[in-house]
């Protein structure tokens, strides 16, 4: 648990979050974004504190379980497709407002109609 992390700080207290939370279990969480790209736009990460793919005790879960999700909202939110983003060890300058400094993944649901921002 690192203290100035955003994620860590939601997973402390849920309570304060202003994201939707998509799917819960006892390693990993996913949540939607306040910004999303697409509709549906959603992130899972590990419960954690971890900033590389490597420093994981197991990757393959995590990315199993990604797809996993991505697959099962895809569907039910009737897009044909979807867009994984991995954000790995990104964001390490304390000054960057954007500084998240823990692993996640980002599922962006393709909509026939619809188009991915900022990419």
């Amino acid at each position: 648990m690192n203290n100035t992390c955003v994620f860590c700080r939601i997973l402390k207290d849920p309570k304060h979050l202003d994201h939707e939370i998509v799917w819960e279990g006892e390693k990993y969480m996913a949540m939607k974004v306040i910004h999303p790209e697409t509709e549906g736009h959603f992130i899972v990460f590990p419960k954690l504190h971890v900033s590389e793919m490597t420093d994981m005790p197991d990757p393959g879960d995590f990315f199993k379980l990604v797809v996993f999700l991505a697959e099962k909202f895809t569907k039910k939110w009737q897009a044909p497709a979807y867009v994984l983003k991995l954000n790995n060890n990104v964001y390490k300058l304390e000054n960057d407002p954007m500084h998240v400094g823990h692993i996640h993944m980002h599922v962006m649901p393709r909509h026939v109609d619809g188009v991915l921002r900022n990419l």
